[in-house]
């Protein structure tokens, strides 16, 4: 029979691979006394074959083929029966938990810790690969330091991330990943590691529970796979992702879903954004572009130096595109001269009537986006021009000089007969300014886009240097950014800028228009390569006569007929002389209806009041004590007052028709001027004026 006292024997790891020294454990005193004095199963096995063979065996045991091969055999056949034994506990553990008697203790703990942390090792060093996944997927005690070396050494990566995945072991769980996506690892059973990386942070960052520490981690990871080598598209969208989660988010919205910034919070995610876009910026320039793209449009970002250096980056790319890739200049050449003579030729085959345009030519952003073919040097341009429009917090005369001052640049005027390429990112820039003649000299006689000119002209004249004026119009920009893939976060894009705009009104439509007419005029001097003088003089006149027909309202007669040339025909300013002469003639009939409905009006309210105002009656006021009012032959004021006549004592007499009197002439009047009781003033929109007496409600017309 076994002692009953329990002792505790300190004995070594019974199967090679166990990393420590030494494990203590409790035993019977009488199992204690027959334990094998050997420290392994090796040293046992190595024993044996000594007293059974040794010296029979040359020149040794250990170094003979036939007892080498008999010691693997026993080793297999010791770790089968190590197996065998340690299934058979976890299953009656198994059974024990499912019956309710299972054990909790901390000696039971320590039991089942050692019963499955060296299954885990039988099933990596053997490649069990199923049964470790099983392992894993049930309820386990696992020292995870004890496996972790002999799971990297049998390449068992999976099994060792789904270890540390449910241990929270984030750090050394991302680690795992980064081996396998630089191929220093690989493990066939992980077949997209960014896959699983990147749902893991996103996952991380979605908790509820989520920290500062998360937070740094997952832009940590983002940060590098955001390098060239790696995939920066997916770190880019988890970078995005952290900061714009909920958590993060500062300030409160709108029912329309837009923010009202706290100064505090912004302040402090402006410094955030700015660390996190320098980092960028060392790994991945073009990620940085992309970047600042987000925090622009998607979290309104309003720091100049963010605006400032996205143009720079926007007209960097462009300047590389165009310099780098001759294909790429030369197709932006074709398709601008493609436009140029398109909209001549149009005006050309519109001479024989030109009071009636058939058609009007596309904008030239719309040509371009329409016609080109899907290229990321397309989107740069398109994305180039949406964003100089739309912002207004970079500085304009640094981005315009960076474009005319590239070496080489295509955007240089050419002394040949094509055009420069860049001309219409110039036009928004001159607009900026607000320099009106440079922005239609530009659009005009550079690009050929007489439809952008004259929405320019007719645009918004609000507050400001250019008025509010836009090359390309809102709607416009939501159009190509609609049509045109890879602009999506471009639609219904509005930056806000905080430049205070000032109170004087801009350029009012009718001055623009003039200075475009004179533009239309100057092209037959300043542009005869394109031509001969016929023809040019030709497209002139059709450009000008299509600009009288659609913007004749805001235009002169007398100052366009004196602006054309005596030479020029008459039809081309039939219409347009017509209708002004219409409009005039409207005008003035319009005057004469409301100049007799006023007077109808009036003598209206005299035929209703007339029978009333006579049964009132008037006071008649005695001559003062001196005969006439002449005195020291001086002719004295006297106000005409009927109060004169009444008692100090007694109030002025107030009735209904008192009342309907004073708010009939407060209705029909409206500069009043009350001085002795006598209103006196003119009548709404050039009625006849009214004089009206307060208490005696004496009505007189005047016309």
């Amino acid at each position: 029979m076994f002692q009953r006292n329990i002792i505790r024997r300190r004995r070594e790891t019974p199967l090679r691979g166990w990393s420590r020294p030494a494990c203590p454990f409790d035993m019977f005193a009488g199992v204690a006394e027959h334990m094998p004095p050997e420290s392994s199963v090796e040293e046992i096995i190595a024993a044996n074959l000594v007293r059974n063979y040794s010296p029979h065996l040359s020149p040794n045991t250990r170094e003979a083929p036939s007892t080498s091969e008999l010691r693997k055999i026993l080793l297999i056949a010791a770790e089968d029966m190590l197996e065998a034994y340690l299934r058979k506990c976890r299953t009656r553990r198994i059974l024990e938990n499912q019956s309710g008697g299972g054990s909790t203790s901390p000696n039971r703990q320590d039991e089942y810790a050692v019963v499955d942390t060296v299954l885990v090792k039988l099933f990596a060093r053997s490649e069990k690969t199923k049964d470790l996944y099983a392992l894993l997927q049930e309820p386990h005690y696992i020292v995870l330091p004890e496996v972790e070396t002999m799971l990297v050494e049998n390449g068992q990566y999976n099994a060792l991330c789904e270890l540390h995945r449910q241990m929270g072991s984030h750090d050394k769980l991302l680690e795992i990943w980064a081996k396998l996506i630089d191929g220093e690892w690989s493990d066939e059973d992980i077949s997209d590691p960014v896959g699983a990386m990147v749902v893991y942070l996103h996952n991380l960052n979605e908790r509820p529970d989520k920290s500062a520490t998360y937070t740094q981690l997952t832009q940590k990871w983002a940060l590098w796979l955001m390098h060239e080598k790696r995939v920066p598209k997916e770190g880019l969208k988890l970078l995005i992702s952290s900061r714009s989660s909920p958590t993060r988010t500062s300030g409160r919205r709108h029912q329309n879903n837009k923010s009202i910034s706290n100064p505090d919070s912004d302040a402090n995610l402006d410094a955030e954004d700015k660390n996190l876009l320098f980092g960028i910026r060392e790994i991945n320039p073009t990620a940085a572009l992309q970047y600042m793209e987000y925090l622009i449009l998607q979290r309104g970002s309003k720091a100049r130096d963010i605006h400032m250096e996205y143009a720079t980056a926007c007209i960097d790319e462009l300047m590389g595109y165009l310099q780098g890739e001759e294909g790429i200049e030369k197709l932006w050449r074709a398709k601008a001269s493609s436009y140029f003579s398109s909209s001549s030729s149009l005006s050309s085959s519109s001479s024989t009537s030109p009071a009636v345009t058939s058609s009007t030519p596309l904008p030239f952003i719309s040509y371009f986006a329409s016609t080109t073919p899907d290229s990321p040097s397309k989107r740069a341009r398109l994305k180039t021009l949406l964003f100089l429009q739309a912002s207004g917090l970079y500085d304009v005369s640094v981005v315009k000089e960076r474009i005319l001052s590239a070496s080489d640049g295509p955007s240089k005027p050419t002394k040949g007969k094509h055009k420069p390429l860049l001309s219409l990112e110039l036009a928004v820039l001159e607009s900026k300014l607000g320099n009106h003649r440079a922005v239609l000299e530009c659009l005009v006689r550079e690009v050929g886009d007489g439809v952008s000119a004259e929405a320019y002209c007719t645009g918004n004249n609000g507050p400001g240097s250019n008025g509010g004026r836009q090359v390309i119009p809102t709607r416009l920009c939501r159009s190509i950014a609609e049509n045109t893939e890879g602009l999506g976060n471009w639609k219904s894009v509005v930056i806000a800028t905080t430049k205070e705009a000032s109170e004087e009104k801009g350029v009012a439509n009718g001055t623009l228009l003039r200075m475009l007419l004179e533009v239309y005029m100057s092209i037959g001097d300043a542009e005869k390569q394109h031509s001969s003088r016929i023809d040019q003089e030709q497209v002139q006149q059709v450009q000008v006569a299509r600009l009288l027909n659609s913007q004749g309202v805001h235009l002169d007669v007398c100052d366009v007929i004196q602006t054309l040339p005596s030479s020029w025909p008459l039809h081309l300013l039939s219409s347009f002389i017509t209708r002004s002469c219409r409009r005039t003639l409207h005008t003035s009939h319009e005057g004469q209806i409301l100049k007799m409905v006023s007077l109808a009006e009036n003598w209206d309210v005299k035929e209703r009041t007339w029978s009333v105002l006579r049964e009132e009656g008037f006071v008649v006021e005695e001559a003062t004590d001196g005969g006439d009012d002449i005195k020291g032959g001086e002719v004295e004021n006297i106000v005409l007052n009927e109060k004169i006549a009444l008692s100090p004592s007694d109030p002025p007499p107030v009735d209904g028709l008192n009342k309907f009197s004073y708010e009939l002439a407060s209705a029909y009047c409206t500069d009043e001027d009350f001085e002795g009781g006598i209103v006196m003033s003119r009548g709404k929109e050039g009625r006849s004026e009214i004089v009206i007496l307060y208490h005696s409600c004496n009505f007189t017309y005047l016309q």
